[in-house]
């Protein structure tokens, strides 16, 4: 693995705009789930890592949605292990539909025609259930489920489609109990079309260097894109205790909290949310992560509640605290514009200092004692006490952040792509979707 080059200087702005160092494409790769997580493995979600064939990246492009046929499939949801859920008991109503075919220009029902001349053909794959068009991978999505013990919440290598919620058989989660369910979300998710369509905008080339005791040699290189499912074990995490930490030449400089929303007891536990990321950082990433600048989220849990006594009398006695157990890696993400910064400015973090930043050779395991870059006691002890205390962000009471929500999250991702472009027009392009709109409807009312 190539030496780490320092970060480069402090981003300058230039018309108001924030100059970025130069995001790689192998940086884009490096924070795919597939790349850390075999590495992270121990500290992270029980996960199962499904490569997609191209064929199945292309059902995720195609308009409408065709779900398998579970009723007739030999991987039926039961297998999944979804046990008793009253939940399992609802049936999807694809591909059918209530709603009459649209009538073709000659003013027959498009079903009725097609019917006419294709009645002895089969269906198109295009058109076929998942089941059936890519069995294989059918089958391996419902034993991944099962083997995470019946739920399991999906993502591609960067994005879950947290947008898509909306429209999950399980309320206002990412909960999948099917196959079925893992289809309905990727399929009505922006954020898994823009891991499939923009992963890789505004990036630059790779580049290598190779030096003989003669000559330096340059070159590009473009490192390959393979779309993978993930799953993982699904539990519902305490938003209050979901955190975004920012790393910069190496060191863990920033800490915000996710969700906007004030927790009074959350000030109390700065000193415990440090600790814990820190614990995970320094043993895990700080010296395995190829890049030097980097932002992970994280999950910290409850461990439990230790009862503590500062004096001998009842009322010391009756006193609880709120202990946090080991933090857990929940995503890495890129050192790029594109990642939400949330409590903290871009701005702030580009130039903030770092008092020693960590310069030599990554290793390729997550543990710290397989590392490339050795380092005896001693100086360990003298890096960490020369280290700054990463800065720790959260909502305050009163703060307009945990009150500026007037609208559902996600809302934006909810209308379709027609009416957005349309809307962006200006009148004259919502006068011309309308128009549209209404000759639709009279058709289907036919």
């Amino acid at each position: 693995m190539p030496a780490i080059e320092p970060t480069a200087s402090p981003a300058e702005p230039t018309n108001g705009e924030l100059k970025f160092p130069p995001v790689t494409r192998e940086h884009i790769l490096h924070c795919s789930y597939d790349y850390w997580f075999p590495k992270y493995r121990t500290s992270c979600i029980r996960s199962r890592i499904i490569p997609l064939t191209p064929e199945f990246v292309s059902f995720l492009h195609e308009d409408g949605i065709i779900l398998a046929d579970e009723g007739n499939s030999a991987n039926n949801d039961d297998a999944a292990g979804s046990g008793n859920d009253d939940d399992d008991d609802w049936e999807p109503s694809f591909p059918t539909s209530d709603y009459p075919a649209p009538v073709s220009d000659e003013g027959v029902p498009a079903s009725d025609s097609e019917s006419e001349s294709d009645d002895d053909d089969e269906p198109s794959p295009s058109r076929q259930p998942p089941n059936i068009r890519f069995p294989e991978l059918h089958a391996e999505i419902t034993s991944a489920i099962a083997a995470l013990g019946g739920a399991a919440c999906p993502k591609l290598n960067w994005s879950s489609p947290k947008d898509a919620t909306w429209i999950s058989r399980h309320p206002n989660t990412m909960k999948c109990t099917s196959a079925n369910d893992v289809y309905i979300l990727l399929k009505s998710s922006s954020f898994i079309s823009h891991d499939l369509e923009h992963a890789f905008d505004d990036t630059v080339p790779s580049t290598t260097t190779t030096t003989t005791t003669t000559t330096t040699t340059t070159a590009t290189t473009n490192p390959e894109f393979k779309p993978v499912l993930v799953l993982r074990a699904f539990f519902n995490p305490l938003p209050s205790l979901e955190f975004r930490c920012f790393v910069k030449s190496r060191a863990l400089i920033a800490i915000t909290q996710r969700d906007l929303n004030y927790y009074a007891f959350l000030d109390g536990l700065r000193p415990q949310i440090i600790s814990r990321v820190r614990e995970l950082f320094r043993n895990r990433l700080r010296r395995t992560f190829p890049d030097p600048d980097f932002v992970f989220d994280v999950y910290i849990p409850e461990a439990d509640y230790r009862e503590v006594s500062d004096s001998d009398d009842d009322e010391g006695a009756n006193k609880e605290k709120k202990v946090l157990g080991r933090a857990r890696l929940i995503d890495i993400n890129p050192w790029a514009p594109r990642t939400d910064t949330l409590l903290f400015d871009w701005r702030e973090l580009l130039e903030r200092s770092v008092k020693r930043p960590l310069l030599g050779r990554t290793g390729e395991e997550g543990q710290g004692g397989n590392s490339e870059v050795e380092e005896d006691e001693e100086d360990e002890e003298e890096e960490e006490e020369e280290e700054d205390e990463p800065e720790v962000r959260l909502v305050e009471k009163d703060d307009p952040a945990a009150y500026n929500f007037s609208s559902p999250q996600y809302s934006a991702h909810k209308l379709p792509k027609d009416v957005v472009d349309a809307s962006m027009a200006g009148e004259g392009g919502m006068r011309e979707f309308a128009r549209r709109w209404q000759r639709m409807t009279e058709r289907r009312g036919r």
